[in-house]
């Protein structure tokens, strides 16, 4: 499910019971969303796809970016339609309450109750709350523990486990550390548990999530380190493990080790730089400096094969100036990423940067986050273009708009084919390359490997 959409399901509704959610943001917050509507599925509730259907509206809302938190402010006029007509409760959480809290309630006449980015299990008796008592609540307690809760998975192919939550760094622009609570690690028993019941479950890859995932265990290291986490769940033999989100500061040789001799630990490291400049760099608190992340890049090349590498950028950063752009567009030329988040810089609540003058006009922002754009598309091209000619394995997960099947190759890479089914591991010939993806066929002698 792409971030911003309802979830998709259909099934039969209890009057009264039924239950829509939104989701904006982050993968955490999409995991969150499976995890709220397996809670609600459990206390009686059933999911439907569109607002017009639904008894109980919950809005997952992300504080990532400005724009993010305006998306969930314009959803909420299709809800007070809906309340002129009938009644419906609206929720609106996530990391977008957790910050906003109680003036959420009072800019929206139309939100009944407020949830924070945990305590998920006390979401049905908020609505019952809200049902019987007709009032209107914050419940957003400081995130203290990770939550273990049912999980109704959107992807029958990928299971996403959460295996920490939180963040202990505070970069000066970013909200996490305020909306998400310091870096917490899961116990490893539960976490392969887990993976082993999404392996029953059908599942042919998991997603390990944290908005530090390669910091697990420095919180307690009994658990033991992020490398060993990765092994273990390699062990499980479930055919691909892969993580996001990892910090340059927190990555260790151990883990791009323990990626290297695993081949069912996928070849693909989400690596966010976020600039180029060392000043900005400095300024932003992220720990490295550029040799230092190139150093890394470097390391985890030599060790990993057919390694793509992904990150994400800022633009527009308080004091960035053209030189310290220009230094970003020479690391982007240099590193020859598979693919960048490339987003404009928006002041944030109770971040250090916030408090900076946001001095970079927005046309600037625009022009420089085009440029990211059109250096990127060319070198993504060059790269995808390598790959013409070769068979690629490719992990089938939708269907394609136009004909065929999407899936990913084990390197994330973006793959459409004709002759895949979804749910099947393939491998496919590689005809065509755009700065998007892959595409190609599956050969038809080829039998398609099914693991149950």
């Amino acid at each position: 499910m792409d971030a911003g959409r309802g979830m998709e399901y259909s099934r039969t509704s209890i009057m009264g019971k039924r239950l829509y959610i939104e989701t904006w943001g982050c993968q955490m917050n999409l995991h969150q969303s499976e995890g709220l509507a397996g809670v609600m599925t459990s206390a009686g509730y059933d999911l439907v796809d569109r607002i017009e259907s639904a008894d109980v509206v919950l809005f997952n809302g992300c504080m990532v970016r400005q724009k993010a938190e305006e998306k969930v402010y314009g959803r909420i006029g299709a809800v007070v339609e809906e309340k002129r007509r009938r009644r419906v409760i609206l929720g609106v959480g996530g990391c977008l309450g957790q910050v906003r809290g109680e003036s959420l309630l009072s800019r929206f006449p139309a939100i009944d109750f407020v949830f924070g980015s945990g305590g998920h299990r006390s979401v049905p008796s908020l609505v019952e709350r809200v049902r019987v008592e007709s009032d209107r609540l914050v419940a957003c307690d400081e995130p203290t523990t990770i939550d273990e809760i049912p999980y109704v998975r959107l992807n029958p192919v990928r299971a996403m486990v959460t295996i920490t939550e939180g963040c202990s760094h505070y970069c000066s622009y970013c909200v996490v550390p305020y909306a998400r609570g310091p870096m917490r690690s899961r116990d490893p028993e539960s976490i392969v548990r887990e993976v082993e019941d999404a392996i029953d479950a059908g599942a042919f890859e998991v997603l390990l999530l944290g908005q530090n995932v390669n910091a697990y265990g420095t919180d307690r290291p009994e658990f033991g380190g992020f490398a060993t986490l990765l092994a273990r769940t390699a062990e499980t033999g479930i055919p691909r493990v892969r993580f996001t989100t990892s910090h340059p500061r927190d990555m260790t040789e151990d883990v791009l080790d323990a990626i290297g001799s695993k081949a069912n630990l996928c070849n693909h490291l989400h690596l966010p730089v976020q600039s180029g400049s060392d000043r900005i760099l400095v300024d932003m608190n992220r720990g490295y400096i550029v040799d230092r992340y190139l150093e890394i890049v470097d390391a985890a090349r030599e060790r990993i094969d057919g390694l793509n590498v992904t990150t994400d950028l800022i633009v527009g950063y308080p004091g960035e100036t053209e030189a310290d752009f220009e230094a970003t567009m020479r690391l982007i030329e240099g590193v020859r990423f598979g693919s960048i988040f490339v987003a404009k810089y928006s002041p944030r609540p109770l971040t250090r940067s916030a408090r900076l003058e946001d001095d970079v006009p927005e046309s600037v922002k625009r022009a420089r986050l085009e440029r990211v754009l059109d250096r990127q598309r060319r070198i993504a091209l060059e790269e995808n273009e390598r790959f013409v000619g070769q068979d690629v394995e490719v992990l089938f997960e939708s269907a394609a708009r136009n004909g065929g099947t999407v899936g990913r190759a084990g390197d994330h890479r973006t793959v459409v084919a004709r002759g895949g089914a979804i749910g099947e591991l393939a491998s496919v010939r590689i005809e065509g390359a755009s700065s998007a993806g892959l595409s190609g066929s599956v050969p038809v002698h080829q039998g398609v490997e099914e693991r149950r």
